[in-house]
């Protein structure tokens, strides 16, 4: 995930845009369009309402993904407004190759714990860590469904034992996982032990459990003394 400035704009707007479905949702419907499309034409596409739309639209123009224009009508009468992606979608293929060459190398010549050292190195960069005694079980939860939210990974959190469950619905990474797990999985546990670190001040352990099934990972939280729980 990159972290970038854009226009002025704060460094979460751009891929927070992403981090709510019907947003992603709409995007890949006027991604896949032919043409530029109207806010009912979205809302019959993807069975969200119109208001709904028209919001996240909002976001989307605003983070850059999506560009706004008003098309003139062959009769009297204001313009409508129509929608279309401002990338087209497949600039994301350099970006895929990229990553299985580095994946690739690291999994040839890094050691063990190396994609974990990785993992915490990135998250020590992009987030500031939280006053010593001010985080706890719940504080640190939301904080790691946040930022897997904002990553893709479709998150959903149930109290589970004596701690808390974070169902990871969504690899958006499974291709490079499948051929590179102990890279690609040890850098998610390293991204999700030092955001637990960070947002509890040490006082909550996290546990991830790899592709539980072909589309699930589970991430285990618990405060310290009480277990991870089974």
């Amino acid at each position: 995930m990159l972290l970038v400035y854009i226009g002025g704009m704060p460094p979460d707007a751009t891929y927070g845009a992403l981090a709510v479905r019907s947003r992603r949702q709409l995007l890949d419907v006027l991604r896949a369009a032919e043409h530029q499309l109207d806010i009912p034409a979205l809302a019959d596409a993807t069975g969200l309402h119109p208001n709904t739309v028209r919001f996240h639209l909002d976001v989307l123009v605003q983070a850059g993904f999506v560009e706004e224009r008003r098309q003139q009508r062959g009769t009297r009468g204001r313009p409508r407004m129509v929608y279309g992606p401002t990338m087209s979608g497949r600039s994301g293929d350099g970006y895929q190759l990229l990553a299985e060459v580095l994946v690739s190398h690291l999994d040839q010549t890094a050691r063990s714990n190396d994609a974990e050292a990785a993992g915490r190195a990135w998250v020590r960069r992009i987030r500031p860590a939280s006053p010593a005694g001010h985080g706890d079980l719940t504080a640190a939860t939301r904080t790691v469904a946040a930022l897997f939210t904002e990553m893709g990974f479709d998150p959903a959190t149930t109290v589970h034992g004596r701690g808390n469950r974070i169902a990871l619905r969504a690899c958006p990474f499974r291709a490079l996982a499948d051929q590179h797990r102990a890279v690609v999985c040890g850098l998610h546990l390293g991204l999700l032990k030092e955001t637990v670190d960070q947002a509890s001040a040490g006082t909550v352990r996290a546990e991830l459990l790899p592709f539980v099934r072909p589309d699930l990972c589970i991430a285990d939280l618990a405060t310290i003394g009480h277990g991870v729980p089974e």
